[in-house]
């Protein structure tokens, strides 16, 4: 069985005393700004929390995608997906603060909201009861998934039965279908709905991926991190950091296609509807976030990572990664920032606090949780059918 080094265990144990002091201390400065600045609190609250809940669907959908699709990448991190997809479990009591600044968030979450012509239409769907409704039903669903994976991961640990892998396709199989039906409402719900009067086709996909890229990142630098020394090591082998490598190539360059998709799509229909979203991202300041994103985002890590041995040197996919995991915050930030100020640039010292706030619980929570079962399934079947190579 694969174990972790005494050093790596050391410092998991200094991190996470460490990130979950920084929570505290960043959701308590939050809510003492909380009672100067009740608005700008929830709106950069639910920015922090946007990303830190993409890195823990995004875990639950890759961990279901390699139940399905199998193959050496998705056994090399599969303990680290579980461990983020159970997160979830905290990102739902996370959530709840939310709950108490809809009105301030949301224009249809209002009460002379159904003065408003385009909103009374769309109430059926954008009022509060059905809202706290679905978003309970959502975090059921997905916190059932996780916690169904993970213990039949656990009994086949135990039993090294082999009919359990057909109870991972099983729930894989819909599971995934289910979780981009639930992704798709969730960020018409959470996102979506803050420019009430305006729509795409393309945003629940954007966002559902956007999760899927997060996590995929996040999870890149944990295991560089943490693969370090003792058994583990044999998992950053060149072969398994180049697959990983490729992976985050394609994902950006996906979701490079569907942004530009999007844009191109709202451009040529030139609807009055459709087009005030882009012209707020392209005037007072947010038009150097999109440079920003467009440069971050996609024109330096693909150039960076299309060189095959980038891709299988750890230090260089580990900066890369890095880097990637901060222009994931900046692309969060374009996706409702301007939306709540259109007319300037606006990085509040709430924006900071609530980042690190939900960022150092939800990180100490993940190291809580990884701990919780050995870092390597030991009796996947993939470990006698796919050996690790060591070039």
């Amino acid at each position: 069985m694969a174990t972790i080094s005494d050093q790596v265990k050391t410092s998991m144990a200094v991190v996470q005393r460490v990130a979950f002091g920084i929570g505290i201390l960043g959701l308590g400065i939050s809510g003492a700004i909380f009672g100067f600045e009740k608005k700008q609190f929830f709106e950069s609250y639910l920015i922090a929390y946007i990303y830190f809940f993409a890195i823990g669907a995004g875990s639950l959908a890759l961990l279901m995608i390699q139940h399905v699709s199998g193959g050496a990448w998705g056994f090399s991190i599969r303990r680290l997906l579980e461990a983020g997809s159970r997160t979830l479990l905290l990102l739902a009591v996370l959530f709840i603060p939310l709950l108490f600044g809809l009105p301030e968030i949301y224009p249809w979450a209002r009460p002379d909201a159904l003065k408003d012509r385009i909103i009374e239409l769309k109430s059926g769907y954008l009022n509060v009861p059905f809202f706290i409704i679905r978003q309970a039903i959502f975090f059921s669903i997905w916190i059932g998934l996780a916690f169904s994976l993970s213990y039949f991961s656990k009994k086949e640990d135990e039993t090294a039965e082999q009919s359990i892998g057909w109870w991972f396709k099983a729930l894989s199989g819909p599971g995934l279908v289910v979780f981009a039906v639930t992704i798709g409402l969730t960020s018409v719900d959470w996102a979506m709905s803050v420019d009430v009067h305006w729509y795409s086709s393309m945003y629940p996909v954007l966002f559902g991926f956007g999760c899927i890229l997060t996590a995929m990142i996040f999870h890149i630098v944990a295991m560089i991190l943490l693969y370090q020394g003792g058994d583990l090591e044999k998992y950053l082998t060149k072969n398994y950091l180049r697959d990983f490598g490729s992976f985050l190539l394609g994902f950006v360059i996906f979701w490079t296609y569907l942004t530009f998709s999007q844009f191109l799509l709202i451009w040529c229909a030139n609807l009055k509807e459709e087009v005030p979203y882009y012209v707020n991202r392209i005037s007072g300041g947010w038009q150097f976030v999109t440079i920003i994103l467009a440069i971050g985002h996609f024109a330096l890590p693909f150039l960076f990572l299309l060189r095959r041995e980038t891709k299988r040197v750890r230090s260089s996919l580990f900066m890369a990664a890095c880097f990637m995991l901060l222009m994931r915050f900046v692309d969060y930030l374009y996706l409702l920032g301007p939306s709540f100020n259109p007319k300037h640039f606006h990085l509040a010292i709430s924006q900071v606090t609530s980042l690190l706030g939900i960022g150092g619980l939800w990180l100490s929570f993940f190291i809580y949780q990884w701990n919780l079962y050995p870092p390597i399934a030991a009796r996947d079947p993939r470990v006698v059918k796919e050996p690790v190579h060591g070039v």
